[in-house]
């Protein structure tokens, strides 16, 4: 029997969305001081105002429930679902305020663009953008990568039970720590340690690169936030290409790696265990994929003849790798080449990656390693469940966080994430090419775009057509929840029609 949502339901599920929107507008208060700082106090008062209109609107969304009540697992589902649209919602208010969109789609666009971690932008003048906008596009990163469920359980707030059922609903399947409310404040510990040491490190880099402090600083911070958690924005339209510098290019790939890796992983080696580096059929997957990948992506390279040497091929080829399978989007090359000099083999292994994606528990997108690797220890399996006599048992295990017996339901679901990915990477592709692309491009965006990553092969820009604008927009927002929290918003909604038009029919 179906679960049909209640009046009660609806409101306690905007009553957590409320919750959402006003902690988004708490902290505006971060670009507010920035611009004030920075003496850009235009931007500051368009922080100002959107404050104050999604404060309000976050807190009529918060008194629609004012009764005790736990949140069970469909009220988790749809409280993320909702609740990552709406606060995206209410980033884009001061964005759109600014001069660098030219509507509220194109704001709304990168808001949620930014919270998702994608990093596809659609913002014009990037280059001339004032430092408290950047400032608050990077921060949707920051707050994004974590998890939007997972910034408010860490504070705690309001919460009357099912705190664990939406940090599952939020697409992460792991406890690290016995409580729920210590993992999540945990993850925000090993954000914090790895986005300090980053910035440091870039701040040193762009101080020799000749960068003035007081913007260095900046660049070290909004870089290490987006490299971290694999978001891809930069503070400059040529993205990582403007720095042109191979320390530059070492750091971020560093901070990809460790945004990439399951937090879970994270607690592992910082408890002493790390053998789990290489024992982890997880990390396993993630090294033979870019190894395999980065190979392929030489010959192809190599091939095209477009780089002055085989270092340089090589250093273009590794680093988009890498960027594309942590999914970060930082490139190093203008869109332009991916048709050209990343043509062929290069070309391929990129979309691979891209879609293949980093660890789960992690602030990667993608299908994930983890399930990458059931699905083939699962085909392999059944092999040899077929070769065997029909009077054996066998039984397949794997390694993660522990030996595990690999059941048909891991696998199954495995298999059902990768077909949701799959049909929505070849979904987007087709409306991209009905609006006029060459069909490289569209599954390039398309999977860019479903798997968080941010690579771009052009097609994004202010320019292209809204309706194509708002696919994206789900595709970002349906693979950063891996489509079971907005697949259950989706079938309420219907459920909900269904019934309105019995009852109109009796």
């Amino acid at each position: 029997m179906w679960l049909k949502l209640r009046l009660d339901d609806l409101r306690l599920i905007v009553h957590y969305v409320g919750m959402f929107v006003v902690g988004i507008g708490l902290v505006m208060v971060i670009p507010l001081v920035t611009g004030l700082l920075y003496g850009e106090y235009d931007a500051a008062l368009d922080f100002l105002l959107g404050m104050g209109v999604v404060c309000t609107v976050g807190a009529v969304l918060v008194n629609a429930h004012t009764r005790p009540e736990n949140v069970n697992h469909m009220h988790a589902l749809a409280i993320t679902a909702f609740g990552w649209l709406a606060a995206s919602m209410a980033a884009a208010v001061p964005l759109a305020f600014s001069a660098n969109y030219a509507t509220y789609l194109d704001a709304l666009f990168d808001a949620l663009s930014g919270l998702t971690t994608s990093g596809l932008t659609v913002v014009v003048d990037l280059d001339h953008m004032a430092h408290a906008h950047n400032m608050w596009r990077h921060l949707t990163h920051l707050i994004g990568g974590q998890g939007i469920v997972v910034a408010a359980l860490s504070l705690a707030v309001g919460l009357r039970g099912g705190a664990f059922s939406l940090y599952l609903a939020e697409g992460r399947d792991e406890r690290i720590l016995p409580n729920v409310l210590h993992t999540v404040r945990f993850i925000w510990y090993v954000t914090a340690v790895y986005v300090a040491v980053g910035t440091i490190a870039l701040f040193g880099v762009t101080l020799y690169l000749g960068m003035a402090p007081a913007r260095g600083i900046l660049h070290a911070f909004w870089i290490a936030v987006a490299a971290y958690d694999t978001g891809g924005f930069g503070p400059q339209s040529l993205n990582a290409m403007y720095y042109h510098s191979f320390l530059f290019e070492v750091v971020s790939v560093f901070l990809m790696v460790a945004g990439a890796m399951n937090f879970n992983l994270h607690a592992q080696v910082w408890r002493g265990n790390r053998s789990e580096l290489w024992r982890n059929i997880e990390t396993r997957v993630l090294a033979l994929n870019i190894m395999v990948l980065s190979v392929l992506t030489a010959i192809g390279l190599a091939a095209t003849q477009s780089f002055s040497g085989p270092f340089a091929a090589i250093r273009k080829g590794a680093y988009h790798i890498l960027s594309a399978h942590t999914g970060t989007g930082h490139q190093t090359i203008f869109s332009s080449q991916w048709a050209t000099d990343f043509g062929g083999p290069a070309f391929v292994a990129v979309l691979i990656a891209m879609a293949a994606g980093g660890a789960v528990s992690s602030t990667a997108g993608g299908i994930k390693a983890l399930r990458i690797g059931l699905i083939v220890r699962s085909i392999i399996q059944q092999v040899k469940e077929a070769l065997a006599p029909r009077s054996a048992v066998m039984r397949a295990r794997y390694h993660h966080m522990g030996e595990r017996f690999l059941t048909p339901e891991i696998g199954a679901a495995a298999a059902t994430v990768f077909i949701l990915y799959m049909v929505t990477y070849i979904t987007g592709a087709l409306i991209g090419t009905a609006y006029g692309y060459d069909a490289g491009s569209a599954i390039f965006e398309s999977i860019s775009a479903t798997a968080n990553v941010g690579l771009s092969a052009g097609i994004t820009a202010a320019t292209m057509p809204n309706g194509l604008k708002i696919v994206y927009i789900v595709q970002m927002w349906a693979g950063r929840l891996e489509f079971i929290a907005v697949l259950v918003l989706l079938a309420q909604l219907i459920i909900a029609v269904s019934l309105q038009r019995e009852r109109r029919g009796a």
